[in-house]
């Protein structure tokens, strides 16, 4: 931390802090309601991934985006006296007992926004507790639904403390709108009309299985079919090269402005190996797999090309995303898979079916309106903070 500027003289920045890409995209509403509502406050972003920065950095340009302190010695005291933070907003919720208790000790209020807790870390909180009074320490908790909100009350929460908003993230997806044209990656992907499956956020073996199952899908299809993948970590990017080429399937990195002049090969996969284009391949595919879900890793984000009217399908491992799985799947607007064998069988069955794909993207957006408004409900909520750390006069509250 010894080279994070300090703030200018008599400014007191608004803290946000979001551990990963997830909850640095989670944020994207409120801090521009913030900037409306407050422009003349100063916003930091903070985020602990690589990932996650380079996210926060294309995402909030005119913001200053930090890396999170180590939890450890001084580092987070010197990290809050040189940002002299007004207050501190944690996305989701991300409990580093060193950090919270420097913040308690120059009294900056802290609340949890887009609350969030999972099963596991439940468990481990519950098993030591009694080392954590930091978690009383958090001025509120505002969360997305009523298991979170019973889960803070099992830790002993102050139930006066916790608020129940909804999920901001709806709030941050682009929403489809009918009659878009196809965009120009589109064209480059699929120049003679192939239908376009591109696997989001993969890890582990499912770039490679995928490729395994192209072969059959093209049997099936009289249009052709492009791949896409794009790995959640991009490192893995020329591994993942390595993997398919060693399994004869023709496979080419990615990179901006490649479509202007090079055509793709009519069986190459695509390999996407840069931060902050997921979405753009998202909107020009035909159906998304959404990665993290045919492995024990808990899934990855399925709102995105939800939102955006795409056809999604994912394996068994959402963890990660119970709530959205749960959301979606109770209106029959994703698919999800139980194996391999039930993955190629659904993907063969959406590529010849486009009234089919039509309809789960049409039930996916419409759920996704439904649920949106949990940022204007958390800024409300945040006016008492901001009023106690100066930031609004007690009448607007």
């Amino acid at each position: 931390m010894g080279n994070l500027a300090r703030s200018e003289e008599g400014t007191r920045p608004i803290w946000i802090h979001g551990v990963s890409v997830g909850e640095v995209k989670a944020a994207a509403t409120l801090i521009e309601s913030l900037h409306a509502s407050m422009p003349d406050v100063e916003l930091v972003i903070s985020t602990t991934t690589s990932t996650g920065f380079e996210i926060a950095k294309l995402m909030y340009e005119g913001d200053r985006v930090i890396y999170y302190p180590v939890d450890f010695g001084p580092f987070p005291g010197r990290a809050l006296d040189r940002i002299n933070p007004s207050c501190i907003l944690l996305v989701e919720l991300e409990i580093w007992p060193n950090f919270l208790q420097a913040a308690a000790r120059r009294s900056v209020p802290v609340a949890v926004i887009n609350g969030r807790i999972s099963d596991k870390s439940y468990r481990g909180y519950k098993t030591v507790l009694f080392f954590l009074p930091q978690l009383f320490w958090v001025e509120a908790y505002f969360v997305q639904d009523m298991v979170y909100r019973d889960r803070l009350l099992g830790l002993g929460i102050d139930p006066d403390k916790i608020a129940l908003t909804g999920n901001m993230k709806y709030d941050s997806v682009h929403l489809a709108h009918p009659g878009h044209e196809p965009s120009e990656l589109r064209h480059w992907l699929a120049p003679a009309g192939e239908l376009i499956l591109v696997a989001g956020s993969t890890h582990g073996e499912e770039d490679r299985k995928l490729a395994e199952l192209l072969p059959g899908l093209a049997k099936g299809s009289d249009r052709g079919i492009r791949l896409v993948v794009t790995p959640r970590h991009p490192e893995r990017s020329q591994a993942v090269i390595g993997e398919l080429r060693a399994l004869g399937v023709g496979a080419r990195r990615w990179s901006e402005g490649m479509q202007a002049s090079n055509p793709m090969a009519g069986d190459e996969v695509l390999v996407v190996d840069t931060i902050g284009h997921l979405e753009t391949f998202y909107a020009a595919c035909d159906i998304a797999f959404v990665g993290g879900s045919m492995v024990p890793h808990g899934g990855q984000n399925m709102i995105e090309p939800a939102a955006i009217g795409k056809p999604v399908v994912f394996g068994p491992h959402t963890s990660n995303f119970r709530k959205d799985v749960e959301l979606l799947l109770a209106v029959d607007a994703v698919l999800q898979v139980r194996d391999w064998e039930e993955l190629a069988a659904t993907l063969a069955r959406l590529l010849s079916d486009a009234e089919a794909r039509k309809t789960l993207g049409e039930r996916a957006v419409e759920l996704i309106r439904k649920n949106q408004g949990a940022t204007e409900r958390t800024r409300l909520l945040l006016e008492p903070i901001f009023q106690k750390a100066g930031l609004l006069k007690a009448s607007v509250v």
